[in-house]
């Protein structure tokens, strides 16, 4: 089977497009025609992007056959219950850093307005906005990799609808945010909605994650 076979029998596995391949891949759709007809080859910076949409690895793309079906079903049930155990653990403490912002919020309030200790309750606040945010930066750290060399990752359909989705938000919390400070003059107390911004951000994360999305926030 040459390259070419290979490709075009791998794209229709997956159920893609020419289209759909190559705005994945920031390619033409001409080109991935061409490697699927053998008129050309992808270039080197392509390989590693190509094997890891189609999920194989760059023997697997450029030879038959280089593992028996039980090493490979081996290696992929070990990648897939390490990934459902790191997708747990993560949607746990993506939620507990949520609430600790939230709470964050309501701690300052409270200690401002009810306790009359605004100080006291700065000081509460940034402990439980670094408590919030170590959990995140944690298993951030705890993700796991695979048996393979780590991947260059390719950002997928959910990965761009998050950006859009972030930078909409971005744009809307940041003219909120100018309007109410300048007509508060309380530029002190209105960066908060900063905090909500991450707050927001981390549930629509969150939101990806709990429906099996691992988003990927690499620029494109």
């Amino acid at each position: 089977m040459s390259l070419g076979e290979k490709l075009l029998k791998l794209r229709k596995k997956k159920g893609l497009s020419q289209e759909e391949v190559a705005d994945i891949l920031h390619v033409t759709r001409q080109t991935v025609s061409k490697w699927e007809t053998d008129q050309s080859m992808p270039d080197f910076d392509k390989v590693v992007p190509i094997c890891n949409l189609y999920e194989i690895s760059t023997e697997e793309l450029f030879y038959d056959e280089v593992s028996t079906p039980r090493e490979v079903e081996e290696v992929r049930i070990e990648n897939t219950t390490t990934y459902q155990d790191y997708n747990r653990k993560k949607a746990l403490f993506t939620t507990v850093a949520v609430m600790l912002y939230i709470l964050s919020v309501v701690v300052i309030i409270f200690f401002s307005t009810v306790l009359r200790s605004p100080i006291v309750g700065v000081c509460v606040f940034f402990i439980v906005i670094a408590v919030a945010t170590g959990l995140l930066i944690y298993i951030e750290m705890m993700k796991p990799f695979t048996n393979e060399k780590k991947k260059e990752k390719v950002l997928t359909r959910e990965d761009r609808l998050y950006k859009r989705i972030t930078s909409v938000l971005a744009l809307f919390v940041l003219a909120i945010y100018l309007i109410v400070s300048f007509l508060t003059m309380a530029w002190g107390v209105t960066w908060i909605l900063w905090i909500v911004y991450a707050l927001l951000t981390e549930i629509i994360k969150l939101g990806f994650s709990l429906k099996g999305v691992d988003i990927h926030e690499e620029d494109e």
